[in-house]
């Protein structure tokens, strides 16, 4: 009976030591990937924000110089799935890694990000974009950040763009 057992444990041993020698032997043999030999790929550079955008931001930089302004930011650059999320932390960062906001505001720190905002347009309107903005407003709130949303058809002057800036700040900063 102990024969047995140890037979059995050794060849489960053996097995396992011959599986993990092919799969690195497999892994040093990878495939080349599609444009992995080519020199130069085909990319070119693009504007990081549409015309409206910028003029957006040269209002928002007007409207609140005592903050740092970024442009178009991935969530997961400003918001991480808690300890609450266990093991399903990476189900809980893809529900968001793709997703961005036109801009953030940060305090003179660089490090607490006090609110997003987002610059919508029509394209906003569509039942896909509605949802998608569901989401983003939702993980954002979650991560108890604020976002402002301004829409681009009625461009607000830098003064009502600091006052309800302003008014959101204050109301989360409490």
């Amino acid at each position: 009976m102990i024969l047995g057992i140890m037979v059995v444990v050794a060849l489960v041993i053996v097995l396992s030591m011959l599986g993990q020698r092919r799969h690195d032997q497999q892994k040093s043999q990878a495939k080349p990937i599609k444009g992995d030999e080519l020199a130069i790929w085909p990319f070119e550079p693009m504007p990081i924000m549409t015309d409206t955008e910028v003029l957006f931001f040269a209002k928002l930089q007007k409207a609140v110089p005592e903050y740092h302004i970024f442009s178009q930011v991935q969530l997961s650059r400003i918001i991480a799935p808690s300890d609450d999320a266990g093991r399903d932390k990476n189900f809980w960062f893809n529900r968001i890694c793709r997703q961005s906001v036109d801009y953030v505001l940060v305090d003179r720190d660089a490090q607490t990000t006090l609110l997003a905002i987002e610059l919508d347009d029509w394209t906003h309107d569509s039942p896909a974009r509605v949802k998608a903005d569901e989401k983003k407003d939702k993980a954002l709130a979650s991560a108890g950040i604020p976002i402002l949303r301004f829409h681009a058809e009625r461009m607000p002057s830098v003064p009502i763009i600091r006052h309800d800036i302003e008014a959101v700040i204050s109301k989360y900063s409490r």
